[in-house]
């Protein structure tokens, strides 16, 4: 036994040893630098909407399938071709998320999209499609809107029609 213990110690402290008389390599003369960011796209500049019927404030109290609670926005559509969101989730009276968002809209026919241009007061990559959305209106009355998500599966979205200057609840 004693034997296997020396042979064992033996062969560590022959691998020990060649391992600190290896020569070091020399560091190169400078670490690879990372690759160049890219800069986001730039958004462009927002066109006006003109004299629109869906100009104005809406408020929407809706519900989404496996979400508890509900979903409350007020959505701001300007003649200019800007817009403001700000969505929040309650949970009976908890606040449990919120949103805010800015960009531009544009109306064709029965649909409208929105693009965002910040996001909770920080600006967004202008070519990633997560901040283009696109909603069809299904009726659109001097007091109410509706509307659905342009992607399968999309409930209608009833919103009242608010005065100029309206708070979020």
């Amino acid at each position: 036994m004693r034997f296997v213990y020396r042979a064992g110690a033996c062969a560590l402290t022959l691998s020990l040893a060649a391992g600190c008389s290896m020569p070091r390599q020399a560091p190169d003369a400078a670490p690879p630098a990372p690759a160049a960011a890219q800069a986001p796209a730039q958004p462009e500049p927002c066109r006006p909407a003109g004299q629109s019927p869906l100009v104005g404030n809406w408020y929407s109290v809706s519900k989404q399938a496996g979400i508890k609670g509900e979903m409350r926005r007020l959505l701001v559509l300007q003649e200019d071709g800007s817009f403001r969101s700000e969505t929040r989730h309650h949970d009976g009276r908890n606040l449990r998320a919120e949103l805010r968002e800015t960009g531009c809209w544009e109306t064709a026919g029965n649909t409208y999209t929105t693009r965002v241009t910040h996001s909770n007061g920080e600006a967004v990559d202008a070519g990633d499609p997560i901040y283009r959305n696109t909603y069809r209106v299904e009726k659109v009355g001097a007091t109410q809107l509706v509307t659905r998500e342009d992607v399968p599966g999309a409930r209608p979205v009833t919103a009242r029609k608010m005065p100029p200057g309206y708070r979020m609840p």
